[in-house]
């Protein structure tokens, strides 16, 4: 019986001791811990563009106490607005798992900072709930890459606009990368097809745009950088038809009474050239600048002598604007490759002065929009108007072409996503 008894109090005193050390383990563990962070995706995305980074939060141990767990990103101090970090994440009694997120916030391009790709490393800066060494596991870290072709803005030009602003023309929603729908209308009266069949042609695409250089705390100007007007497509058509794809004027190496200059031009720029001009494998792109908003919502963009004419030398640094209609400044590495063999050189200047240019502007831009020049049935007063609330940009406008017949009216419409 005495033996029993011993029995029966060690067995209890087992069971306490066991009990005593679990008990132990749970709430006074003083050993260090780790935090593992798992990405559920992508740890990389672009300044501007709205992303969220989902990580999950791994304890290496439970505890019987909420842990409070606050992150933060190395570097991320010298930026205003790149990351946005949740402010703690919250590890549950009993529990070893939560999750963590990072954004990137949507903003218009104007509030960009980065001039090239960033990564920031994620630091664990606090731990609250218990008194044990915590760490990461392991580093990790997130890249914001910086917009590719779009200038961050200087402070100087951030000066500019929150002066604008402070007149009531905000600037903002309009600096960036922004959609554009186009409508143009062809006049269908052109000496030779397709210039000869009325038309309506639509286009979507991107238009960018910034602060000009021109700009002054009096000026608010804007540049269309590239796609000026989501018209690059279709003047890029218009230029060919007038060139290239002209067999009846412009471009008929079988016949020898075709343009003769145009063919010396050709033959100047060599086989190779001629085949990638005919396989569109040369970028054509249109800039236009001095775009002025003013406070009553309207916009001006056409200036009188604001361009130049379909006649003008682009050999000369010094040749005039003459024409009134908007300021197409286009690039087209093709001419500036003739322009270079032409320096020098009379005989090639003389054949690209007398009817081979490639200049795109010496085929795009034949008469005055500012007034009607055709006298059929195509002019429209030129007009520019924006609407913050409405986030829409609004154009109406003419163009026409060394082989049109009457205007063609273009449609212009900017939707901002900001």
């Amino acid at each position: 019986m005495r033996l029993l008894n011993i029995f029966t109090y060690v067995t209890i005193l087992l069971l306490v001791v066991f009990t005593s050390c679990n008990d132990d383990e749970d709430n006074t563990f003083s050993g260090a811990v780790t935090v593992t962070l798992i990405s559920q995706g992508s740890v990389e995305a672009t300044e501007g563009e709205a992303t969220s980074f989902v990580f999950d939060v791994v304890l290496s141990r439970s505890f019987d106490t909420a842990i409070e767990l606050v992150f933060d990103a190395e570097g991320l101090e010298d930026f205003d607005n790149i990351l946005d970090l949740e402010n703690s994440v919250t590890i549950a009694p009993n529990t070893t798992t939560s999750t963590f997120t990072i954004t990137t916030p949507a903003k218009p391009d104007s509030g960009n900072e980065l001039t090239e790709d960033q990564v920031f490393e994620i630091r664990l800066e606090s731990v609250t709930g218990i008194d044990n060494e915590v760490t990461l596991a392991e580093s990790v870290s997130v890249k914001v890459n910086f917009e590719e072709d779009f200038m961050v803005l200087t402070d100087a030009q951030k000066a500019l606009l929150e002066g604008y602003k402070s007149r009531g023309i905000d600037l903002t929603p309009w600096i960036g990368k922004i959609p554009v729908e186009v409508t143009v209308k062809t006049d269908g009266l052109g000496l030779f097809e397709p210039f000869d069949t009325e038309s309506t042609k639509t286009y979507s695409g991107i238009t960018f745009i910034t602060l000009s250089e021109k700009a002054t705390a009096d000026k608010p100007l804007l540049v269309m950088t590239k796609n000026a007007f989501g018209l690059a497509e279709y003047l890029q058509f218009v230029f060919r038809e007038e060139t290239i794809e002209n067999t009846l004027f412009w471009y008929d190496p079988t016949n020898e009474f075709v343009n003769p200059a145009g063919k010396e031009v050709i033959k100047a720029i060599g086989v190779a050239r001629e085949q990638m001009w005919i396989d569109k494998e040369y970028d054509f792109d249109v800039m236009v600048d001095s775009i002025e908003f003013n406070s009553d919502n309207t916009i001006n963009f056409v200036y009188e002598n604001g361009t130049y004419d379909i006649y003008a030398d682009f050999m000369d640094p010094e040749q005039a604007r003459e024409l009134s209609a908007v300021d197409f400044q286009y690039s087209f590495e093709l001419w500036d490759e003739l322009a270079s063999l032409a320096d020098g050189n009379p005989e090639l200047t003389d054949h690209i002065l007398s009817g081979g240019s490639l200049h795109p502007n010496n085929y795009i831009g034949l008469s005055t929009i500012l007034e009607d020049d055709w006298f059929e049935k195509n002019w429209v007063e030129p007009t520019g108007t924006y609407d913050n609330e409405a986030k829409t940009m609004s154009f109406t406008f003419n163009t026409d072409h060394s082989n049109s017949g009457d205007y063609d009216i273009v449609t212009v419409t900017f939707k901002s996503p900001f």
